[in-house]
């Protein structure tokens, strides 16, 4: 089980996945291709690219390149080829240099024949709430050995939540929690085992913290908790829009955002439902025009995910593919009335994919956003902007 782990190495790594070498001059760029790979144990990568770019597509021969990789408890490079092979599960950084000392990066992730990967270590959900334990697996040889089978176990108590053992379907009870529930993965040769958290949460107010968990997979990799809030808020035209917003503070009582997820839908929320996530690019999400303003005037439901770590930050805003726009859904649970003050207490989760702004036209530059919550919703009737 990570818990609560940001891999931040990761993030400041790919940062560099291209480097400006030309000074005060015309842009040129040292671009590594690919910035995101991954390999098994035991297997080798084909030999890596690594260019110049002038910023209008063109590209031309960087010199002589060394290659090195880093930890060589992970991975092995050919210095001469950066051709890397897996050695052990984990994350490896590639580092690309140049005779005048200029580097750029990438990232290899290194996975066993068999991998099992729990895409939320922790699950947060309010009494009453089903959700099915989200997984990956990847096999070396699929189809060559038995199907992979998963089970799963529970330290729960009954007051808390059940676990059924071949689905993974949760059910919650009571409160408590971080409770921890075993998944066991096999395919008849290897066994792999992981773990992961339930929290279970009742709020009874709205001034009450809510509690989160989200999860970060891509060129960038994070498992952490947040602080959720949501608010139905009036829009420029006086209509109604919806906001959540699931924060990672520095530390607990600093009040400085370290990470934040921000969905806006076009219309208030007012019970249970999925909602779906649209794309938007850059310039729709910065754009002054009032009428066009992305968080005042929304048009169509958005997600923005930002870290201020590395520096400058990363800035990613919800990107579906070429054929389909929906980037992915936002899900109300449970729309449960405020026990103390009025107001309503929400539980849902969210699941969509981000393209980052620096790595904005690399496929690579994706990132996948998942997450649970209970959180409390308020009305804000202040007109935004104002």
């Amino acid at each position: 089980m990570k818990r609560y782990v940001s891999a931040l190495l990761l993030a400041a790594a790919t940062a560099f996945a291209c480097v400006n070498v030309s000074g005060s001059g015309p842009q040129l760029l040292l671009v590594v291709a690919p910035v995101l790979d991954s390999v098994f144990v035991g297997d080798t990568l084909p030999a890596r690219s690594v260019y110049l770019d002038d910023g209008a597509g063109h590209h031309s021969d960087p010199g002589p390149i060394t290659w090195t990789v880093s930890p060589l408890s992970v991975a092995t490079i050919d210095a001469a080829t950066g051709r890397v092979a897996g050695v052990a599960k984990g994350t490896a950084i590639v580092v690309a240099t140049r005779t005048d000392g200029v580097a750029t990066r990438a990232v290899v992730n290194v996975s066993r024949p068999l991998e099992m990967t729990l895409q939320l270590d922790t699950i947060v959900v309010m009494p009453g709430d089903t959700i099915t334990v989200p997984l990956a697996i990847k096999q070396r040889a699929p189809g060559l050995i038995d199907p992979p089978t998963v089970r799963f176990d529970s330290s729960a108590t009954p007051s808390v939540y059940s676990i059924d053992t071949l689905s993974g379907r949760i059910t919650a009870v009571g409160t408590g929690g971080p409770v921890r529930y075993v998944a066991r993965l096999t395919d008849g040769t290897n066994t792999v085992i992981d773990s992961g958290a339930v929290v279970v949460v009742t709020l009874t107010d709205t001034s009450e913290t809510g509690r989160s968990f989200m999860t970060v997979f891509g060129t960038a990799i994070r498992h952490q908790r947040g602080v959720p809030l949501a608010r139905n808020y009036r829009r420029l035209n006086f209509k109604q829009a919806f906001q959540l917003a699931d924060t990672v503070y520095l530390t607990p009582t600093s009040g400085a955002i370290h990470e934040r997820v921000l969905i806006t839908l076009p219309d208030s929320v007012v019970g249970p439902g999925t909602f779906e996530i649209d794309s938007i690019s850059p310039q729709q999400a910065t754009t002054l025009i009032s009428q066009l303003n992305p968080y005042c005037q929304p048009k169509f439901p958005w997600a923005l995910w930002y870290s201020i770590l590395p520096t400058p930050g990363i800035r990613a805003y919800s990107h579906g593919t070429p054929s389909d726009s929906v980037a992915g859904q936002l899900t109300i649970t449970r729309f449960v009335p405020a026990l103390v003050s009025g107001g309503t207490i929400i539980s849902g989760r969210y699941e969509f994919t981000v393209r980052r702004t620096d790595l904005y036209d690399d496929p690579l530059g994706s990132e996948t956003i998942r997450g649970t919550f209970v959180a409390p919703l308020w009305t804000d009737g202040t007109t935004c902007g104002s």
